[in-house]
């Protein structure tokens, strides 16, 4: 966490930000689950590597997802990060281990971050191409494993892929955006819960009412003919 923290303060430094900023790590932190007055935001599309504590494998990952929760109150600032851990697939019963990001990575990730501290808690005017890509600095074999990331558990993954592609940031939200997302999310939930109401086969689209009146029309024409046919029988 030692360089986390220094390149941090480098980059609020390197911004000319005059007001103390700090950075701490919290293995607690929740996506849309904020306290008042905190902001979020997702880093996505990053590398991490990984090394199994018990087998030794080691991994990487292109969805190595950190978390931030940052807040400024009374001219300070702090930041509460969080990088979700992923399991080995080797093993039957793996621990979640911690991504390693190179130094290029953290550089360009927290430089995202100031950026973002600028344009939501002092008003700087930011343009897109201010954001750095993090590039992946070496390949990455075979496909995600859903079941062994700890951000898939969480539905992070899911959340990134409706997030638009040329932002390399989940869109940042306050403490009451995200009380609105959990009560839509809950809202969405009991109504899929709600069995579907289906028609009855025989009460469907069928035009019952204009064949009842054709019906008694014909019955009505029939009714005379008849009439008029025994008439002149009679004579």
């Amino acid at each position: 966490m030692g360089t986390w923290k220094d390149i941090f303060a480098m980059k609020i430094a390197d911004m000319h930000l005059t007001e103390p900023w700090t950075l701490q790590e919290d293995e607690t932190l929740k996506v849309h689950v904020l306290r008042p007055s905190w902001k979020e935001f997702v880093q996505r599309r990053a590398l991490g590597r990984f090394r199994c504590s018990q087998c030794f494998h080691e991994w990487s990952s292109a969805k190595a997802h950190v978390l931030f929760h940052a807040r400024r109150w009374q001219g300070w600032g702090m930041v509460w990060m969080r990088a979700f851990r992923q399991a080995c697939r080797r093993c039957p019963d793996p621990q979640l281990e911690e991504p390693e990001f190179s130094q290029e990575t953290m550089t360009r990730l927290l430089h995202n971050l100031v950026v973002k501290i600028l344009k939501y808690f002092y008003h700087v005017s930011v343009q897109p191409s201010d954001l750095l890509e993090v590039v992946l600095d070496a390949p990455v074999m075979g496909p995600h494993n859903s079941t062994r990331c700890k951000g898939c558990q969480l539905g992070i993954c899911r959340e990134l892929r409706l997030a638009p592609a040329s932002d390399p940031w989940e869109p940042l939200m306050d403490a009451d955006k995200a009380r609105t997302h959990r009560a839509l999310k809950h809202q969405d939930m009991r109504h899929s819960a709600t069995p579907t109401h289906r028609p009855c086969p025989f009460t469907s689209n069928f035009p019952w009412k204009h064949c009842c009146c054709i019906s008694i029309t014909l019955l009505c024409i029939l009714a005379v003919f008849l009439f008029v046919l025994l008439y002149f029988i009679e004579k």
